[in-house]
């Protein structure tokens, strides 16, 4: 599984994009950590996990998370990478290059 950080253009958000290879999909993932659980959901968008939908299309995942965060030109290759080596250990560490 591989997992990246975006800069979200709302600061109260944390926005991240992946390859999920227990369920093979990419997802998206926007929160709101400053919404209390007891009272709201702190996820605005799960795109790829929800309901456990699949996600295969990383254009997709990638259209929908630049209407929450700077997406660089490098993640689609990585992405697309860490999806073809879902049976190798992820070589992601976080950071975008």
């Amino acid at each position: 599984m591989s997992r990246y950080p975006l800069g979200p253009y709302n600061p109260h958000h944390e926005v991240h994009v992946g390859w999920d290879r227990p369920l093979s999909n990419f997802f998206l993932i926007v929160l709101d950590p400053h919404v209390d659980e007891d009272t709201g959901d702190p996820i605005v968008v799960w795109l790829g996990a929800d309901d456990y939908a699949t996600e295969p299309d990383v254009d997709r995942v990638l259209q929908e998370a630049s209407k929450w965060a700077v997406v660089p030109h490098s993640l689609r290759a990585l992405l697309l990478f860490d999806e073809q080596c879902e049976g190798m250990h992820s070589h992601s560490d976080g950071r975008l290059q």
